[in-house]
């Protein structure tokens, strides 16, 4: 059983506008989401963030601010946010907060998307949203490495794209709009139940038939185990529970179809991957080929087969520029870069990367072979000039003939024995004649025959070839076998001893009608104005005159090379069509002003295409005869015609419509005047009235002057009085500060008093002179009350008893007459309790204001008598 949803973990990148398109992320997952979620944005380090809360009132999910004090575990269904002024990092199942000192945002994004895949693997789901910079390419690519699934959202519609649109689109599995992210993510966590392996065969099969129908590209070859975990997303997604309800759903949907194929085709490069590997290119191979090149016309040829993004040509294109110097000018070097996705082909042809995917360039290659630009570095022209791009299926390809050296890195592992074995005899037909290298991934299982490739290095993969493949695949190519080739000498040697030479090899029958054929064209097309090019069914140019060497931009005699792959700028899809076409239906095929490409070389020309099939005798080889002529003259004539009627009908309408807008403008004119005619009449008839009220206004004002003078009388009087009333209110403020300096006093001491009270050990209680009433109490008399509340309660209200009376009168005599009196003992109980009695000894001490002599408190100490 395999699911997809075993501890999952999804991070989330974005920078600039990122709050707007967070919250709409944060809103559309579910309750139950069934992962944790890790949020960085970058955020001003000088600034508290409120990232977090804003976040928590759009979400549904319970939103955590990531501390810097401890790791903070991750627990499914919650959003975790990463604070300010600090990177990020996923480790051991913990978000994680360093303040490295690093050369980029914070928090790093790359960093997050790196550590998290190394920890997660194909468990996690990386979301790239919109945002400012590169941050987050390099990051993604590590992603991919690892299995996990990248999202980017739509860069037509986010606010700043510049982010999602740095990652390589071999990178990216999904472009979503970020409406469509949360339902998305929460499809791709759920479990996906596939039938077990003897189960699968059988609707595997079927479905990769159907796929292969529709496509023309062959999957049915490639290892089950992969092509099922990228199936498996591809159901989640689409909602489909087994494989037999997805092949109905692909024939339902051919769009889906697309996505499936971008799903299987998914791969990822970077340059000098495995630098070592490339240390060992740099010391041992490149020289030695160079060396031998040297000797055979300065002619280098390598191929990078299955090359993605272009960074693994490049990378060997840096290696031969820094070998061969200011030499490289007086060399003549194609490498030829085929990948099967078109996407991956047009990213790498403009040779543009972010800062940080060029991690593992060294800084001197970076200064001596990229230019900065506005969203990164580009490869120098010279260097673009060297790598031609281009589609290709290797299971289906015709191969380069002459290569020196093939490069193709972990493609192998992804395909079974059988194709494994075609594609490694493709490569040994083109490395038979210069016997030259191949250069394949250190994670490769495949082991290429003893007897076509000699194993240089175990460690990183690099053969040499002995000889062409046992069964050649590619058409009547029989060749003798070379002899082999010396052996691998001295490892600490600086370079490759030079090959051997290889014995004379047989020329069959239809190589010399070739040749003949050639030398035959060749001496008819040779004056012919009319550029002509012939090519066999493969597309291999069998013969190319001068004039077509120079509209297509061919620099050498290009027999044997693929016509689609040499000529830079032609659309190839539209080119390879017509050819096929051609071939298959015995016709003329004509293609109508095709422009070539505006990122090669002559870019703005136009072409004409004549296509025409042609059989030199019975039973011949079929060829195809493509006559060029150069249009751009007629189509830019053509282009500035349709420009010009373009103008002259815009004008014409613009005339038109102004000349309606002026007799509008005329009319309103008109009315307009008529209008102010009258106004003016009226306004004469105003101005009389103004008069007559301008008169009026004077008397009035005579009045009021009158009235001004009594005012003025008026205000000196309640000026005076006012005069009274602020000696008045600065007389009561000074009252009022003494009041309340008073007051502060009597708080203290009300205070100290409450404290005295609290730490008397006997019987206390403070009455008020006037009513007999109880001000305070303190814990002593409360306990022996039994915790009844009797502040401000007469003290008749307190005590009962006999003798109560006597202390009644003798408190009242105090109050007349101040003197402190101490009494004889007196029985008294507490009200409403006479079982609760006691005989004490009181003491009254009246207590007077300092600047008075009547009693105004009366102290009642009280000892129980013994």
């Amino acid at each position: 059983m395999t699911t997809l949803n075993h501890n999952d973990l999804v991070v989330v990148g974005s920078s600039a506008g990122g709050v707007g398109a967070l919250s709409v992320l944060v809103s559309t997952l579910k309750k139950d989401f069934p992962a944790p979620i890790v949020l960085a944005q970058h955020l001003d380090p000088q600034r508290p963030s409120h990232l977090g809360s804003i976040l928590e009132r759009r979400s549904t999910l319970p939103v955590v601010v990531v501390s810097k004090d401890s790791p903070t575990p991750l627990e499914n269904g919650k959003v975790y946010v990463v604070p300010s002024n600090s990177h990020v990092k996923i480790l051991d199942g913990h978000v994680c907060l360093e303040g490295e000192s690093v050369d980029r945002p914070k928090p790093s994004v790359d960093i997050l998307l790196s550590t998290a895949a190394e920890s997660y693997g194909e468990r996690l789901i990386a979301v790239i949203l919109t945002g400012t910079g590169s941050d987050g390419a390099a990051g993604a690519v590590d992603v991919k490495d690892s299995g996990g699934v990248v999202i980017i959202q739509n860069p037509k519609t986010a606010a700043y794209p510049s982010m999602p649109l740095s990652l390589p689109p071999t990178a990216v599995d999904h472009v979503v709009e970020i409406e469509r992210i949360g339902p998305l993510l929460y499809d791709l966590l759920q479990d996906v139940k596939l039938p077990t392996a003897e189960k699968i065969e059988d609707p595997l099969r079927d479905l990769l038939a159907q796929v292969s129908s529709q496509t023309n590209v062959e999957f049915r070859n490639y290892k089950s185990s992969t092509i099922m975990r990228r199936i498996a997303r591809r159901m989640a997604v689409t909602h489909n529970a087994t494989i037999r309800d997805y092949a109905d759903y692909l024939r339902a949907h051919p769009e889906e179809v697309h996505e499936l194929v971008r799903a299987f085709l998914i791969k990822v490069t970077g340059f000098f991957r495995d630098p070592e590997a490339f240390d060992f290119l740099r010391q041992m191979v490149i020289p030695e080929l160079i060396e031998r090149c040297r000797e055979n016309g300065r002619i280098l040829r390598i191929w990078s087969a299955a090359c993605a993004t272009g960074e693994e040509a490049y990378s060997i294109a840096l290696l031969i520029a820094d070998q061969l110097g200011a030499e490289i000018n007086d060399w003549n070097i194609k490498i030829f870069a085929t990948d099967l996705a078109a996407d991956a082909i047009t990213f790498a042809r403009r040779g543009l990367y972010p800062e940080n995917v060029l991690k593992d360039v060294p800084r001197d290659y970076r200064s001596r072979f990229f230019e900065r630009s506005d969203h990164g570095f580009q490869v120098t022209k010279m260097l673009r000039q060297a790598v031609i791009f281009g589609q290709q299926d290797i299971s289906h390809g015709v191969p380069f003939p002459r290569i020196d050296l093939v490069s193709c890195r972990n493609l192998l592992i992804y395909l079974n024995p059988s194709l494994q074995q075609t594609v490694l005899d493709l490569f040994a037909y083109s490395l038979q004649q210069s016997q030259g290298y191949l250069f394949l991934g250190k994670a490769e299982t495949a082991r290429p025959s003893k007897g076509t490739f000699e194993l240089i290095n175990k460690k990183w993969r690099i053969y040499r070839c002995l000889a062409g493949p046992l069964d050649v695949p590619f058409g009547d190519r029989s060749s003798a076998r070379r002899t082999a080739p010396d052996k691998w000498h001295d490892p600490h040697r600086q370079q490759l001893l030079a090959a051997a030479s290889p014995t004379s090899i047989d020329i069959t029958h239809a190589e010399v009608e070739t040749t003949h054929l050639r030398r035959i064209n060749e001496t008819i097309l040779r004056y012919t104005a009319a550029a002509v090019v012939i090519l066999d069914s493969s597309y291999r140019i069998l013969t190319i005159n001068a004039a077509a060497r120079r509209l297509f931009g061919i620099r050498d005699l290009a027999y044997d090379h693929d016509f689609l792959h040499t000529v830079r700028g032609l659309p190839y899809q539209e080119v390879r069509k017509a050819i096929d076409t051609t071939f298959r239906e015995h016709a003329t095929t004509t293609v109508s002003e095709v422009q070539l490409d505006h990122s090669s070389e002559g870019s703005g020309r136009y072409l004409n295409l004549s296509i025409m099939n042609m059989q030199v005798e019975n039973g011949g080889p079929d060829l195809a005869v493509i006559t060029a002529y150069d249009v751009t003259d007629h189509v830019q004539l053509k282009k500035r015609m349709e420009a010009v009627q373009q103008e002259h009908a815009t004008l014409v309408s613009e005339l038109s419509t102004a000349n309606k807008r002026f007799s509008t403008m005329n009319k309103e004119l008109q009315d307009a005047n008529e209008e102010l005619q009258a106004a003016n009449e009226e306004l004469m008839l105003t101005q009389e009235e103004l008069q007559a009220t301008n008169e009026e206004f004077e008397a009035t004002n005579e009045e009021l002057q009158a009235t001004n003078e009594e005012f003025e009388t008026n205000n000196e009087e309640l000026q005076a009085t006012n005069e009274e009333l602020q000696t008045t209110n600065d007389e009561l403020s000074s009252r009022t500060a003494e009041l309340q300096e008073l007051a502060r006093q009597n708080r203290i001491e009300q205070t100290q008093q409450s404290v005295l009270l609290e730490r008397f050990p006997h019987y206390v209680m403070v009455l008020n002179a006037g009513n007999l009433t109880v001000l305070n109490v303190n814990p002593a008399y409360k306990h022996w009350l039994a915790g009844r509340e009797i502040i401000g309660l007469p003290i008749s209200d307190v005590f009962s008893g006999k003798d109560l009376g006597e202390l009644m009168e003798l408190l009242r005599k105090v109050v007349r007459d101040p003197q402190t009196i101490k009494t004889d003992p007196l029985l008294v109980s507490i009200a409403d309790h006479e079982e609760l009695q006691e005989t004490f000894v009181h003491t009254i001490i009246p207590i007077t204001d300092e600047d008075s002599t009547s009693v105004n408190r009366l102290f009642l100490y009280s000892e129980k008598a013994g």
